[in-house]
């Protein structure tokens, strides 16, 4: 059985790579669905460590999977994730680019542990900030084939074992009217604003009657050109999440009444569209999240229970295998999250150990669950009472 100190020797044999993967991705972001170029580069440093790849993974142009390691005879199967989109005009303000490069070192040195009881895929998962391309390789049931999945993503002050992450559905409404002259014959008009407008005002009245958990926020993407002119067109878009998918479309279906309500009041039209894909709510499984623990304990890493909630496609991977999404600390500087802020942070030479700690947080996690079969059994256990249906 492979060591702790066969790791960090193979962490350190590869942390060069995974350095420049990060900064060459860092200073080329490429926007959601559009990372052509960083999932070139995953390619090939994979082909080039002799790691058989899959490409246009899922049918996605930007997504690959890869084999990092195969054993004679595997007690475990587990998925490194690694995200690589950026976001518009930021940039990496969210960290991708040193978060799949721990993912890619944590890949690249497990390869090297030839007595690794684990068989071990690096999947480059795209478009994680708009649609969700994990949410596409779970619609084809890509994650029921393991039995773990993991990332690591940086936070600026706070680490966290483990991600509770909110379901989440996004919509554009579109109202449709007529023009008029504002001033001279409104009364021709069917003013389409004003049915945006009533929408988010029937919206805000519900905020009342939804549970705590719930999360709405919306904004006007299109009001109008001209005050003189009875606007025959405007756009709003609403997100709305909740921590339970289930409670969430009972949700939805409230929102929905309030679009419905506010065009017949107007006499406009509405059309919806469904923006990228429907995230699920992350199933919480406690063994995993303790077996994070043990590991951050055990490098002297300061953690804390994770209180804020975001969403992420990695709550739908959570409901086909056990899942962890750590957040791991830049340092005690504070700053927001998706700024320029965290897009510098990347760039500068003080993400390299946080790179590798990343990395190792990972590697540990499959040392752990090669070394003790009752731990893996337990999380299975748990997942299976939590996602019925899969059992």
């Amino acid at each position: 059985m492979n060591t702790l100190e066969d790791l960090k020797k193979a962490l350190k044999a590869h942390e060069a790579q995974a350095f420049q993967l990060n900064y060459t991705i860092a200073d080329d972001p490429e926007l959601s669905g559009e990372e052509y170029h960083a999932c070139q580069h995953y390619v090939d440093l994979c082909r080039s460590l002799g790691m058989e790849v899959e490409e246009q993974f899922t049918g996605q142009p930007t997504a690959f999977r890869a084999v990092a390691h195969r054993a004679d005879k595997p007690v475990f199967k587990m998925a490194l994730l690694a995200e690589y989109d950026a976001l518009p005009g930021v940039g990496h303000g969210c960290g991708h680019s040193a978060n799949g490069a721990m993912s890619f070192l944590a890949a690249a040195a497990l390869k090297d542990l030839a007595d690794l009881p684990v068989d071990v895929d690096l999947i480059g998962t795209p478009d994680e900030e708009l649609r969700g391309g994990k949410v596409i390789m779970c619609d084809q049931g890509v994650f029921k084939d393991y039995d773990f999945a993991v990332m690591v993503h940086i936070s600026p002050t706070k680490t966290n074992a483990n991600s509770h992450f909110l379901a989440l559905d996004d919509y554009r409404v579109a109202f449709h009217g007529q023009t008029a002259h504002a001033a001279g014959e409104p009364w021709n008009g069917r003013n389409a604003l004003n049915g945006a407008m009533l929408a988010l005002h029937a919206i805000d009245m519900l905020r009342q009657h939804v549970r705590p958990e719930t999360r709405i926020g919306s904004y006007i993407v299109n009001g109008g050109m001209a005050s003189n002119v009875v606007p025959d067109y405007a756009e709003i878009e609403c997100c709305i999440r909740h921590s339970e998918r289930e409670y969430l479309d009972t949700v939805v279906a409230k929102v929905m009444n309030c679009f419905k309500g506010a065009a017949i009041a107007t006499e406009t039209t509405y059309d919806v569209s469904q923006m990228g894909c429907k995230f699920d709510n992350m199933v919480w499984n406690e063994a995993a999240t303790k077996a994070s623990e043990q590991v951050l304990q055990a490098m002297d890493i300061p953690y804390e229970y994770p209180t804020d909630c975001g969403s992420s496609d990695v709550g739908n991977v959570s409901h086909q295998c056990p899942a962890v999404h750590v957040h791991l600390a830049l340092g005690d500087v504070p700053m927001p999250e998706h700024s320029t802020d965290i897009a510098n942070a990347v760039k500068a030479r003080t993400i390299e150990p946080t790179i590798v700690k990343g990395a190792e947080i990972m590697g540990r996690l499959a040392l752990l669950f090669a070394q003790d079969s009752a731990l893996r059994q337990q999380m299975k256990e748990e997942f299976t009472a939590a996602v019925p249906c899969l059992s």
